[in-house]
This record gives C-alpha cells, structure tokens and sequence, in this order.
C-alpha cells in the first residue's frame, strides 16, 4: 500500500469510529453542551471535523485548501443521522481520491486581526491527510472528555493518538 493510499484509509479508520460513537450515543447525548465545562458539544466538535474534511475534498479540486472557509451546516451538529450521513459521504469521496502525493495551496487563519493577510502555505496530498488525521484525533479526545463528563464511557482507542496507543501497547505487553 502506497503513502497516500494508507493515510486516506488511516482517516477512514477515524472517520468510522466517529460514526460508531455517534450510534452508540443519543440525541441528548450528542447535542448536550454544559456552559460551566464545555462550550462545544459532541455534535459542534463532529461538524467542525466534517468540514475540514470537506474544504480539504473542495480544495482538492480547487488546487488550494482554505480551512476556514466552512459553511458551518447546523445539520451536522444537531442531528446524529445527518452527521452519519455526511461522514459516509466523506469516507467515499476520500476513497475516490488519486493515490498519488500532489502538491496544495493551503490557507488557515492564523489571528483575528486580518483575514486579508493570511498567508498560503505550500503543501501536499499526504501533508494535508496526517493534518485531518491528528486534527481529527485532537478533537475525538476532547468528545471523550464531554462523554466521560455525560457519564458514557468511549472505545479505549477513540480520541489517542496511534503513537499513544502503541506505547501503550510496549508498556503493558
């Protein structure tokens, strides 16, 4: 299996334990948010991953990625068979996509102050699969956390980085 080719199913992997975790929860669950904790539920943080999928699949065509373009769909966040959906949407397009490394524009904001002067970084294909890949990671840990604090304990796996969970493997082997 070439580079691309493990990375675009590396983030299949996570997409799918995203769709598993959406089924093994509830609406309540999914759209609880606690002003005292967290700002963001589980739902906000699975729309936010969604759309960098997405502006990384629209860039592709594009010839730039421009992460904070997002449309930021409502739907995603407060309806679990949306989310569903539009996560097996991306696991398709992402699986469509050539298996050779190519070069990308790539912009994000880096400050509040001027949109205008945000830079474009040089990039590549397989760059931007590991960046959706820990992005996606970073924000997996943090629904852990809302689902602990909802008394619903996630898969050991979901939210750990794989280098975690190998060193995990080391240590208690």
């Amino acid at each position: 299996m070439g580079e691309v080719s493990k990375l675009i199913w590396l983030n299949r992997q996570h997409l799918d334990q995203a769709i598993q975790m959406i089924e093994s929860i509830g609406d309540a669950e999914y759209c609880h948010t606690d002003s005292r904790l967290f700002t963001s539920g589980i739902g906000e943080h699975v729309r936010h991953v969604v759309e960098h999928y997405l502006m990384f699949l629209n860039g592709l065509s594009a010839g730039s990625i421009d992460y904070d373009a997002r449309e930021r769909d409502l739907r995603i966040s407060s309806q679990r068979s949306f989310a569903t959906e539009s996560i097996k949407s991306l696991q398709l397009q992402l699986e469509a996509i050539p298996c050779q490394d190519s070069f990308i524009r790539v912009k994000m904001m880096t400050s509040d102050q001027d949109e205008l002067n945000t830079p474009w970084s040089d990039s590549s294909l397989s760059r931007e699969l590991q960046y959706l890949q820990a992005h996606t990671i970073h924000h997996y840990a943090l629904i852990a956390m809302i689902l602990r604090l909802q008394n619903f304990e996630p898969s050991s796996e979901f939210g750990v980085a794989p280098s975690t969970l190998k060193y995990r493997q080391t240590q208690f082997a």
